[in-house]
């Protein structure tokens, strides 16, 4: 009797231990989880839902036991499933990701760290550029889907508090933007582990059904629903592993995506919606402070250039997306008329003319060539601070503040560029993205052997380009041979890390990149780097070769498809 009764003390004081510890350790993740949480800010309010007693008090307690046990029971499984991961697929072992959480008192959405154990490997071309999703998605990493294994560490999330056993599932960011207000009322509920969507369909069911599903959940949140929840779960995602991803895609199509393609929103409406999301996810960012005013003598020209053969359809987007749609205009925009154009890009330039004050327009008598035509205009621009657009790409609508406040916060760097998408025929059609490194050392280093900066995506220092001599010819390189110039003269460089411009491409633009013309063009700035000591012998002969294979060697129609593989992510 005394042996039982000692054996149940050393329980209780066990138990009470147990108790203890989760509370202290629930306490500190809440802590970390509210630091590194923060406010949807550029979303407008939507209206509170009431909380039934159970979601607003029994909830939560429910989810820390769930939680904690969850975490307890499951720590081999925990152990064996990092290392598998560690192994397999390299470090970090967890992947995190910010996804629209509850909504605050003040009616926006908190954004939170959610914590997954990584699916996808790090591996890169020969460039140093992420292979595609389907490509780095490995057999392991499909497995760990579709036993919902990657979604153990969101037990955190729970335990945090940012997240339930129970509710809407938390999508993205660049998904909540597209949501109507009363889409958004399901982040009145805190976001769920599992929810009424993931049992009836999840990725295998239509955006407005999942989210249907969501907003029939908060109409009647209770204990016995959310039990039915869990055992149907157990049974769908774990026994049956019904609607873990859609057909043919690597991971779920995003909701913008959805919409457009299904033309329920028109393209200045996806764009718009994807850099508010953009500026969302970057306002904790410190190289982009919505708090801080940008320098009112920070003004700026646009340097561009139009010939015979552009298309006037393709020109007018182009310069509405840089006058019309950007968070910050420009103060002036230096547009050279390389040589005769038809009557239809004249009344483009003549309608901007019109229409805005700002624009210096110079014609040439003949074509010179683009070196020469952005030479002058870097030279006629007014303000010390220039971005290069193109006449038929699309500048997001924050990529002038964005490079702004780089130059504002980091006043060193000479030029900032960012990452390009690429899209044939409709703009919502993103073909490939091309990345490039951020800081100056590595993209000093990345310039030896391929172009670190994307042109049409520049925002320069005019007397740091014309202290390299600006300018200069160079077929399809004049931009290359600029910043090798920089390069030698010491100039700093620097990209955002976020996509500036959504770049029109097409077959032919990558079956041009080759050819014996333009090989002799690259093989000359390898000369050029070489002779003043950029590169080594080593280097020089492998950038040689490789240009050598991919510019005369493989056929034409070959290079686009090498192009988009290998030297671009998708």
């Amino acid at each position: 009797m005394t042996k039982t009764v000692h054996k149940h003390k050393k329980l209780i004081i066990l138990g009470c231990i147990i108790m203890v510890a989760t509370a202290v350790i629930t306490r500190i993740a809440k802590n970390k989880a509210d630091s590194t949480s923060y406010e949807a800010v550029s979303m407008e309010p939507i209206i509170q839902r009431k909380m039934g007693f159970y979601e607003k008090y029994v909830k939560r307690l429910l989810d820390i036991i769930c939680a904690s046990l969850a975490i307890i029971c499951f720590s081999p499984l925990y152990a064996i499933v990092a290392l598998l991961v560690r192994l397999k697929l390299g470090t970090p072992v967890l992947f995190t990701q910010d996804r629209p959480g509850l909504v605050d008192k003040n009616g926006k959405e908190t954004v939170f760290k959610m914590y997954k154990f990584r699916t996808m490997t790090d591996e890169r071309d020969e460039n140093g550029e992420l292979l595609p999703d389907d490509v780095r998605l490995t057999k392991f990493g499909k497995w760990l889907r579709s036993t919902s294994l990657d979604e153990l560490p969101e037990a955190f999330n729970i335990l945090n508090g940012t997240m339930s056993v129970i509710g809407p599932r938390p999508q993205l960011v660049r998904d909540m933007v597209f949501m109507t207000d009363e889409q958004r009322m399901r982040h009145t509920a805190k976001p769920g582990l599992s929810g009424l969507a993931q049992v009836n369909g999840r990725n295998a069911i239509s955006w407005e059904e999942k989210l249907d599903w969501d907003l029939r959940y908060i109409e009647n949140v209770s204990f016995v629903g959310d039990v039915k929840i869990i055992v149907d779960t157990v049974k769908k995602a774990f026994i049956k592993q019904e609607g873990i991803s859609q057909d043919d895609m690597a991971t779920a199509e995003d909701f913008g995506d959805y919409l457009l393609r299904t033309e329920k929103i028109i393209a200045d409406d996806y764009e718009n919606k994807q850099m508010k999301a953009k500026k969302i996810l970057n306002s904790q960012m410190k190289d982009i402070d919505e708090n801080m005013n940008i320098n009112e003598d920070m003004k700026f020209s646009v340097a561009m250039s139009v010939y015979k053969n552009d298309n006037p359809t393709f020109f007018d987007r182009a310069l509405s997306s840089i006058t019309e749609y950007q968070t910050i205009k420009p103060n002036e925009i230096v547009l050279v008329v390389d040589g005769l154009v038809s009557d239809e890009i004249n009344a483009v330039i003549k309608k901007y003319e019109n229409k805005y004050d700002i624009f210096k327009v110079i014609r040439l008598e003949k074509n010179q060539g683009l070196g020469n035509a952005l030479k002058l205009a870097v030279e006629s621009a007014k303000y010390e601070i220039i971005a290069r657009m193109d006449s038929d790409d699309i500048s997001s609508t924050t990529r002038f503040e964005e490079q702004l406040r780089y130059f504002e916060l980091h006043p060193e760097v000479d030029v900032v560029g960012g990452d390009i998408t690429e899209f044939i025929g409709e703009e919502a059609n993103i073909v490939a993205k091309r990345v490039v490194p951020k800081s100056n050392s590595e993209i000093r280093e990345y310039m030896k052997t391929r172009c670190a900066l994307n042109h049409v995506s520049v925002m320069y220092k005019k007397s740091s380009v014309q202290a390299a001599g600006g300018y200069q010819d160079w077929f399809w390189n004049e931009d290359y041979y600029l910043w090798i110039r920089m390069w030698l003269k010491n100039a700093t460089f620097a990209n955002t890390g976020t996509v500036l411009v959504n770049v029109r491409v097409g077959e032919e633009m990558y079956q041009r990149r080759g050819g014996e013309k333009y090989f002799r063009s690259e093989k000359a700035l390898q000369d050029y780097m070489l002779r003043n000591r950029m590169i080594d012998y080593k280097t020089y002969f492998m950038n040689i070769c490789k240009r050598l294979i991919v510019q005369k060697i493989i056929p034409s129609r070959l290079r686009g498809w090498i192009f988009r593989s290998f030297a671009r992510e998708r």
